[in-house]
């Protein structure tokens, strides 16, 4: 679970202060640890707002209703494992970290399954005719950029980052010299505000791959390349997950240099 502080976070980093959105997300994360326990009225009076009010922005953040969220941002066998971590710490600073390790392993072995290979392959391969790649990310992402950039650079592949809130013709720009590039959308929202603009940028032949959270057929107009990504219970969740794809993809790439030159 916790889905929905994702959601929130990611919402933040283009809301507008100044309207009620803005404050209805943060009474939310601020109260954050009374979930599952407290209610619309509760959220709405912090707020300065309607219950109705706060019924629409869950609505924003593709929720059904508040009941919907609030079961999102609480998992008792969240609470349990970091109580059971935080005992076991207690006594044991060692054995805390080893069990904390472990469990990260097994969300590491999760990612390193979860894509289509083939798909993985595919843009891989389209990759080799590419001296330039560009990302257009959030900060939360930020690291996964790095992390493709890190493999690829001796490959002679530079890999761009480019924040997704800069405006329209400043990406155009950025993206003169590149022919594939990828973006990360977990909500899928600025896809779908942008999505003439990418028609665009497929009309002038440029590839692009998406990786998501929330699936629309509407993406199948970009490209067929969409990852989807899942959602889980871990605080390094959002960075590790899309990093390892890019890091599959790396390999991939580099198993397709490596077969050239045989």
């Amino acid at each position: 679970m916790n889905n929905a502080y994702i959601r929130l976070m990611i919402f933040l980093y283009t809301a507008e202060k100044s309207t009620v959105d803005f404050e209805i997300a943060m009474v939310l994360l601020k109260n954050y640890n009374r979930f599952p326990d407290i209610l619309i009225e509760d959220i709405a009076k912090l707020a300065n707002t309607t219950p109705a009010s706060v019924t629409k922005f869950c609505h924003k953040l593709k929720y059904k209703n508040f009941k919907e969220l609030r079961n999102d941002c609480y998992s008792y066998e969240d609470h349990r494992y970091i109580d059971n971590q935080l005992q076991i710490a207690e006594t044991d600073y060692q054995k805390a970290c080893e069990h904390y390790l472990e469990n990260e392993q097994k969300n590491l072995s999760f990612y390193m399954q979860y894509h289509d290979e083939q798909m993985i392959f595919e843009i891989a391969k389209k990759m080799q005719k590419e001296k330039e790649i560009s990302v257009i990310y959030t900060p939360y992402s930020y690291i996964c950029v790095h992390v493709l950039r890190s493999f690829l650079e001796p490959y002679g592949i530079q890999v761009h980052g480019i924040m997704r809130d800069l405006d329209e013709d400043f990406m155009d720009t950025r993206l003169q010299n590149t022919a594939l590039f990828w973006v990360i959308n977990l909500q899928g929202e600025w896809i779908n505000a942008h999505k003439d603009w990418l028609l665009k940028q497929k009309a002038k032949g440029k590839e692009l791959a998406i990786i998501t959270a929330t699936y629309d057929d509407g993406f199948k107009e970009l490209t067929p390349y969409i990852f989807p990504f899942q959602f889980r219970d871990t605080i390094l969740d959002t960075a590790m997950q899309i990093s390892c794809l890019f890091v599959k993809i790396a390999f991939a790439f580099a198993n397709f240099t490596k077969m050239e030159k045989s």
